[in-house]
This record gives structure tokens, sequence and C-alpha cells, in this order.
């Protein structure tokens, strides 16, 4: 449970507090609003994906297992649920540099949508089939259903309020930065 706390006070406060102090030139538009909101979305649900994924690879699987219920057992599901957890952690975290905001958002709200939302699928599934009422089942349903939820709908507004060069080539296209070429510096 306090994993999943965290992780979204995290995420709303850190969103909150960046919107708050940006200096952005672009501060205080929807599309700098929602890109904010993905990347305090995007940064730590990958950072606790990744933590997520070492825990079911790592030698506490065992433990992990039976706080997601106790039919759970250490196995070569969870070792490629682990897998996947770092991968899309990895994926999501390197959002958090400018120069892959780009095509690289649009990769990570969807990768992330689409495990999270497998995820949510069979948590929801273990609950009501199964009646796994396990700490680590029932906390991780409004975790994942924020996480997508707000991941998704801050993606489409994103791409709706912002300028196509910024959205595609990232926040450096309307600075005319271009690609590989470092700005210099003032």
């Amino acid at each position: 449970m306090v994993f999943f706390m965290i992780q979204l006070a995290l995420m709303i406060l850190g969103a909150i507090v960046h919107i708050s102090v940006d200096r952005s030139a672009r501060r205080r538009t929807t599309g700098r609003a929602a890109e904010l909101v993905l990347l305090w979305i995007l940064v730590p649900a990958g950072v606790f994906g990744i933590l997520g994924g070492f825990g079911h690879v790592g030698p506490n699987a065992p433990e992990i297992a039976k706080d997601i219920g106790p039919d759970f057992i250490p196995g070569m599901f969870q070792w490629e649920l682990g897998w996947n957890d770092i991968a899309v952690g990895l994926l999501c975290v390197l959002t958090f540099r400018v120069r892959n905001r780009g095509g690289w958002l649009d990769a990570a709200v969807w990768a992330l949508a689409i495990s999270y939302g497998g995820d949510l699928a069979g948590h929801i599934s273990q609950y009501y089939i199964h009646d796994n009422t396990a700490t680590n089942n029932v906390w991780a349903i409004p975790a994942e259903i924020y996480i997508v939820g707000v991941a998704v709908i801050a993606w489409v507004i994103y791409r709706r309020t912002t300028p196509r060069s910024v959205a595609i080539l990232g926040p450096n296209a309307a600075r005319g930065v271009e690609e590989g070429v470092e700005a210099p510096v003032s």
C-alpha cells in the first residue's frame, strides 16, 4: 500500500509544484501544463516500475509474489513481468531528457498504458473472480487507474495543444535548436 501511495503523492505534488514554478517560454499554457503532468506521471512511474521490476527478479521475489496474492509463487511469469517493468520503466524515465521528448513521449505513454492497463485488468480479475484481497493486488488498482488514465488524457491534451514542431521534435525545436547540435551558452 505504501509503495502505491508514495508513488501517487509524488506524481501529484511534483506536477503541481513544477507547474507553479515553471520558467519555460510556454509556461501557463495548456500544452505545457499537460507536458509537465505527463512527465510527472511517466518519470516516477518509470522509477517505481524499475524498482518493482527488480523486486520481481531479485532475491525478494518470493515475498513479492506472496504480497500479490496467496496463490502466487515465484516463477517464469514473475521473471518476465519484472523485466517488462524494467524495460517500460527505463523508457518512461528517459523522457526526462529534453532531447528525448518528441516521439519518446508517444512511445512511453503507450507502452505504459498497455503494460499497466494489462496489469490493471489482471488485478481487477484477481480481485473479483478469485477474491484476491492481498494488499499489493488491491492497492495496485487505483494506482493503475490513475496512472493510465491521467497519462493518456495528458498525452491527448499535450498533442492537441502543442505546436507540431515541439510535440514531434521536442522542446528544442521551439527554440530553433537542431537535433544533435548543442545550443550556444550565453
